[in-house]
């Protein structure tokens, strides 16, 4: 067993507490933009009000597709709302299959990367999330 396959509970728990601190920092810059930023304050954006923190930071995440003019608004929305709700849906509870927050996130984002070049059914996307938990 490699070094890499043997992980104590100390390194396992700083793992965690790292994936935490950088995935609440990540919500955290994301809740500022949209409070601070005069393009964010209007009644169009209010729908991200209503975003919990798994929200957001899939929403921080595809705002770069949005400013870069690949997403509009309404796919913007759209999609964030539908891989928060692939994540909720197809990903078993991290804690479950210790599938660390990040690596969740991660999953999520190789998934939408994907649906950017090719269409995939509801069940393809699963199958997709399945194979590669």
């Amino acid at each position: 067993m490699s070094s890499y396959e043997k992980i104590d509970s100390t390194d396992h728990m700083k793992l965690n507490l790292d994936n935490e601190a950088e995935f609440s920092q990540v919500v955290k810059d994301g809740r500022r933009i949209l409070e601070i930023e005069f393009e964010y304050q209007t009644e169009q954006w209010d729908w991200t009000g209503d975003l919990d923190d798994a929200g957001i930071f899939i929403f921080s995440y595809l705002l770069h597709d949005y400013k870069k003019k690949i997403l509009s608004l309404k796919r913007l929305k759209e999609s964030v709302y539908t891989l928060n709700l692939i994540r909720q849906k197809m990903i078993p509870s991290h804690k479950k299959k210790r599938l660390p927050l990040l690596q969740e996130f991660q999953l999520i984002f190789t998934l939408y990367e994907k649906l950017k070049h090719e269409e995939m059914t509801w069940e393809k996307c699963e199958e997709y999330i399945v194979d590669h938990i």
